[in-house]
């Protein structure tokens, strides 16, 4: 048997369903399930835009609280189904997602803001995917290494 077979053999249960997330999430099929919930996250921050504004509230407020709900499911998700969970407390976990997704959601909604200024008359759910599609690369790094790495022990 190997050093490593030993060393995995050993290992409790749950340190092994943990690495098993960690090196899952950095497989194509790691990135694929976390671009699987960032579209769900985004049919939420659409659907709820759209009723937002449907109820009379402007589009830039209205961007704002469907980002803010989005944020929530896709947390909740990908601690889930694309990376597991860090070993953290859960509201320390969130903390960390909260700050890479503030920065990634800012970059979102400027680019957001900046198309419909560019283009008033474009659709806001296209405005909204775009502002997405530029924030995807910065927020998985963000939540690969530092929400969702490994916490240290000691």
């Amino acid at each position: 048997m190997s050093d490593a077979s030993r060393a995995l053999s050993s290992a409790p249960r749950p340190a092994l369903l943990k690495l098993a997330h960690r090196l899952a999430s950095l497989s194509p099929r790691g990135l694929a399930r976390f671009l699987g919930v960032g579209v769900g996250g985004l049919s939420v921050d659409i659907a709820v835009l759209w009723l937002l504004e449907q109820a009379g509230i402007g589009h830039a407020l209205a961007r704002f609280g469907s980002l803010s709900l989005a944020t929530l499911v896709t947390w909740a998700l990908n601690r889930q189904f694309t990376f597991g969970e860090s070993g953290r407390g859960a509201r320390s976990e969130f903390g960390r997602y909260a700050v890479v997704a503030l920065v990634a959601q800012s970059v979102n909604y400027l680019v957001f803001l900046g198309v419909c200024a560019v283009w008033p008359h474009l659709n806001h759910s296209l405005a909204a995917l775009i502002g997405a599609v530029v924030a995807t690369g910065f927020s998985y790094t963000g939540q690969r290494f530092f929400t969702f790495a490994p916490a240290r022990a000691g």
